[in-house]
């Protein structure tokens, strides 16, 4: 996590900040990623080997206290390693013979001085416990440095490893200013198979937002100048929509610079006055990556929501839209929230397909369309099965053969919009 001065500071001797609830959160979700990462990348059995980088960008202290009270809790470093060990473990149950190799390098960069001695006491201390593997620490390589300036070095040991370019980095910076647009880009562009994910505190640009070189300099900085309102920014703020409509115009932004095929973007919701207070960003170019990230959201319902529609959404400005729209509240990731997003997806999708006279695929329709919804690819599947059995789409098989309503339709299985008339 990224540290503020006044906030999260690590000193050897003293106690580790407390880790807010949110960010518990937070880490959980990122510990889970990982792990469902090394097991989904090695689905397949014949798989003998993964090579991986983890990079976390802001590595702090390693340790904290909980809110809660129950004691030392590990920070994102020492839950990257675990992620690691406890995924290698569970794609190796039942084989006696040749294990299935996670070939894992770890990278974690924090500037101060201070936490990165703290970080590397932690790192030794629980070693020694047994919590992470030996052969995983051996290959932690601890920086002391600014992200920005260890990047380019990173990102060539990474490279130079073969088949190397697997890598995940986390970039949990305390405030939105710390990683231009721009150089996430560069990232993607020189590792493709890298992923990004991006804490960015959204509430906190949005607030203090206003049309003066002040206010511009910092958004600039980081690329997304150009995708503000600027001449509408006084005026936006007396809409009902305003937060709404400006999440839009930065979305956009990111995911224009950046670059990424794939992107989710879902608040994460303190347990204080400030609903909603930062984005939890997840860049990738590849589909798989963006359906696991976003059922994480869906397993974590309590924690999670989201403030466009309920079905699919238009990052940038669109008039029209903002005319339309409903005024409705922040959607959570739960059964009310679920049913909403499957009935908006049920009649754009509808719509989109009816308008559509070429056939198109099952990965085509997803591919196109995840990156505009909260669904993932479970609840899409929900949406197709629910307008086959209405007669609203014909669904044939690789083979044209039709097929019946199903629980699970495969990527090339072949949608048509039905010319058939319905009488209700």
């Amino acid at each position: 996590m990224a540290k503020t001065e006044d906030k999260y500071q690590w000193q050897i001797g003293a106690a580790p900040p407390v880790l807010d609830q949110h960010s518990a959160v937070k880490h959980s979700i990122i510990e889970s990623y990982v792990s469902r990462y090394i097991e989904t990348v090695m689905s397949q059995a014949i798989i003998p080997k993964l090579t991986l980088s983890l990079v976390d960008g802001f590595a702090g202290g390693g340790e904290y206290l909980s809110e809660t009270g129950s004691g030392s809790v590990d920070g994102t470093p020492l839950l990257m390693l675990r992620a690691a060990h406890e995924a290698r473990a569970k794609i190796n149950v039942g084989r006696t013979i040749t294990p299935r190799e996670v070939d894992a390098e770890f990278f974690f960069v924090e500037k101060n001085k201070e936490s990165a001695a703290y970080l590397h006491q932690h790192l030794a201390k629980r070693r020694a416990e047994g919590a992470i593997a030996d052969s995983d620490y051996q290959r932690v390589q601890l920086r002391n440095s600014g992200f920005l300036d260890e990047l380019p070095h990173i990102v060539a040991r990474i490279k130079a490893r073969r088949n190397g370019c697997r890598s995940i980095f986390l970039l949990d910076q305390y405030s939105y200013r710390a990683v231009p647009m721009r150089t996430i880009r560069w990232l993607m562009s020189e590792l493709p198979g890298a992923e990004v994910i991006l804490n960015f505190n959204v509430g906190s640009l949005m607030t203090f937002l206003s049309d003066s070189e002040t206010n511009r300099k910092p958004v600039r900085a980081i690329d997304l100048e150009p995708y503000i309102p600027w001449e509408r920014l006084k005026n936006m703020r007396t809409e009902q929509d305003w937060r709404t409509s400006l999440q839009r115009h930065l979305a956009h932004g990111i995911k224009v610079e950046t670059r990424a095929r794939f992107m989710t973007l879902f608040f994460v919701r303190p347990q204080a006055a400030n609903s909603w207070s930062y984005w939890l960003v997840h860049l990738s170019q590849r589909y798989k990556a963006h359906d696991v990230m976003k059922a994480l959201h869906w397993e974590h319902s309590s924690e999670f929501g989201h403030e466009l529609e309920p079905g699919l959404f238009m990052l940038g400005y669109n008039p029209r839209q903002d005319e339309d729209y409903s005024g409705q509240s922040s959607l959570l990731f739960d059964e009310s929230g679920e049913q909403r997003c499957v009935d908006a997806l049920t009649e754009q999708l509808g719509r989109q397909l009816a308008d559509n006279p070429q056939p198109i695929t099952v990965a085509q329709l997803f591919a196109g369309n995840i990156s505009n919804t909260m669904a993932d690819e479970s609840r899409l599947q929900k949406v197709l099965r629910g307008l086959h059995s209405s007669g609203s789409i014909v669904v044939s098989n690789k083979n044209d053969r039709p097929r019946r309503p199903s629980k699970l339709y495969v990527p090339t299985d072949v949608i048509e919009h039905s010319r058939q008339i319905i009488l209700t």
